[in-house]
């Protein structure tokens, strides 16, 4: 039993191992087949099989994400005016990292125009069950996230737009920062500087968002919503 144990830990450790070690665009691809393979079951299944479908997607963009493909965009510089389409490369804003990284793993949108739009519009046209608050209400914006289960949203700021997921660890936030060291960060969200200094957050649940995941596994433009 023992040596059971011990080899299947060993091999979890191999494939974490191997998963940071594999390129961004081997990420890709593996995402995509994973995708195909959940929109044959989506597309051919009844409305159990559709809905089944759908959770697995959740679950599967969530750790994605978060796990590898964020990751890889770490330490690529911001400006104001950047819009890399390769990790690493070039510089990004704040607005581009959000739909690039998106559009990289398979939705069907304009990266572009997307993220030329005001930070409020990208969380309305990629979200839903929204939420408005004001007046720079960090408790609030905290205990709200702290109420949901882990997953993954984005945030519009006054000036800034980017992902807040909720993990086991504690509450980040991912984004293309203007602030040292300005590049592509994870960090605690209740030290960010960008995040607290802002006087109103719109929130909204993305990884959770059928709708959204739906476009994803059928490839249905996304239009933009005010």
């Amino acid at each position: 039993m023992r040596v059971i144990i011990l080899a299947m830990l060993v091999s979890a450790v191999g494939m974490g191992f191997s998963q940071k070690t594999k390129t961004y665009h081997q990420l890709l691809a593996e995402i995509s087949t994973h995708k195909d393979k959940l929109k044959v079951s989506y597309l051919g299944g009844d409305s159990i099989k559709q809905h089944k479908s759908v959770s697995a997607s959740k679950t599967y963009l969530y750790t994605q994400l978060i796990d590898n493909i964020f990751p890889k965009w770490y330490g690529t510089e911001w400006d104001y005016n950047g819009y890399s389409n390769q990790p690493k490369k070039g510089q990004i804003a704040c607005g581009y990292f959000v739909t690039t990284t998106l559009k990289h793993i398979g939705f069907n949108l304009n990266r572009y125009k997307l993220a030329q739009q005001y930070s409020h519009s990208i969380v309305n046209t990629l979200c839903n069950n929204v939420q408005q608050i004001g007046n720079n209400d960090t408790t609030k914006l905290f205990s709200y996230i702290n109420s949901k289960p882990n997953q993954l949203y984005i945030v519009g700021l006054d000036n800034h737009v980017g992902f807040i997921s909720k993990e086991d660890d504690g509450i980040y936030f991912i984004h293309s920062s203007y602030l040292e060291p300005v590049a592509v960060i994870k960090e605690k969200a209740a030290l960010s500087e960008a995040l607290l200094s802002s006087n109103l957050f719109v929130l909204g649940h993305f990884s959770k968002n059928d709708e959204i995941l739906i476009s994803w596994l059928t490839k249905k433009e996304i239009g933009i919503k005010k």
